[in-house]
């Protein structure tokens, strides 16, 4: 891949092109936008083109040539862990806990990429781990730090990255990759140049898919699904247990229009069911199932702004057209389903940082809301 082949926000691939040509790039920068859109993806095809060994001038502009030993070493689907490029690196929640299985290796046992959860936050620890890394000279072109999910960076890691990017190293770039910008300490917000991602449109995300050899149906589903998340499409296009985990939304919405007192403790054990399970206890698992209740929360507001566009009359507008059969059976007055949308998104806002509050009892309080609602 390399930025021709980057699908949406053309904008920002022109931005990225002009400032290279020019050659007096910001030394940090904030990605920001709607989750599963092609900030990361970006940001790594940009790494590659300031490195590339033999870029190309094609008629869009500069782009790496995807051949050359050091475009080789980067690739978008590869794991952080595996990231080989000795002059980009890439901090994540998955590269933290990598970091802190190799300290603990050195004293305890061999570290096993496969069997690692990413962590709940970034912290202190990671950021001092990339300073020494940083502290050693480089050869390279541009020596370029991605962090991905930059809001999950604790208070402390923001003060230590807060310092390097107030003296930065030479000929180094810091990409801050960020769906909840707000979320990031202001002061290192103001040391970033911004650039901001949009949603995809539907028929771009269609015709990528019917590219990758999905039937009319299956592409027409997913970009509907999609909803302007271009990396969701792709990555459900590859893996089929969107289907399976669907299912489990589909029997939650259902027991959310009809909820009773009597279900309250019974929707968050059945929320949480669906969530995978693990063997060991700890941050990186509650992260795991953290990160998964919040897509389950989404799929759940999906849900309910469908039952508001039947409630308008506006059938059109329906995602989960293979849903309209069941939910022309839902009498919700507007007014209702606007209430549980805001409860969703209330619940949404709790579990994810900053706040990171208990998914159980979070869940337990949205039943809870959802009953006094129906009663009103």
């Amino acid at each position: 891949m390399a930025l021709r082949n980057f699908v949406g926000n053309e904008h920002a691939v022109r931005f990225l092109r002009r400032m290279t040509e020019k050659g007096a790039l910001p030394h940090a920068w904030l990605f920001s936008g709607p989750p599963q859109v092609g900030k990361r993806t970006l940001a790594i095809e940009w790494a590659k083109l300031l490195n590339c060994q033999s870029p190309l001038n094609t008629g869009d502009g500069l782009d790496s040539c995807d051949r050359c030993p050091s475009c080789r070493h980067l690739s978008p689907d590869r794991p952080t862990y595996a990231q080989t490029h000795p002059a980009v690196q890439i901090v994540d929640t998955m590269m933290a806990a990598y970091w802190e299985a190799v300290e603990k290796a050195k004293e305890i046992e061999e570290v096993d990429p496969t069997k690692l959860k990413p962590k709940l936050s970034l912290g202190i620890n990671a950021i001092r781990t990339l300073r020494e890394t940083l502290s050693h000279q480089t050869l390279w072109r541009y020596r370029v730090v991605i962090v991905d999910e930059a809001e999950r960076l604790t208070e402390e890691a923001s003060a230590a990255l807060l310092k390097t990017l107030e003296e930065p190293p030479d000929r180094t770039l810091f990409i801050l990759v960020s769906a909840n910008p707000w979320a990031i300490h202001p002061t290192i917000r103001s040391r970033c140049q911004p650039l901001k991602f949009r949603l995809v449109p539907s028929h771009i995300i269609l015709d990528l898919l019917r590219a990758k050899g999905l039937t009319d149906d299956e592409a027409s589903l997913l970009a509907r699904l999609a909803r302007g998340r271009v990396g969701w499409a792709v990555n459900a296009s590859r893996e089929p247990t969107w289907l399976s985990v669907r299912e489990h939304l589909f029997s939650l919405l259902k027991m959310m229009v009809n909820m009773s007192w009597w279900d309250v403790f019974r929707f968050a054990e059945i929320a949480t069911k669906g969530v995978e399970e693990t063997e060991t206890e700890g941050e990186a698992s509650m992260a795991s199932q953290r990160r998964q209740l919040e897509e389950l929360l989404e799929g759940l507001m999906l849900g309910w702004r469908d039952i508001l566009a039947v409630a308008l009359n506006a059938e059109n507008l329906v995602v989960n057209s293979d849903w309209l059969p069941i939910l022309k059976q839902v009498k919700k007055s507007p007014e209702i389903v606007v209430k549980v949308l805001w409860e969703l998104r209330q619940t949404y806002r709790r579990i994810r940082p900053p706040l990171n509050a208990n998914p159980q009892l979070s869940l337990e309080l949205l039943a809870i809301q959802a009953v006094q609602i129906a009663l009103q």
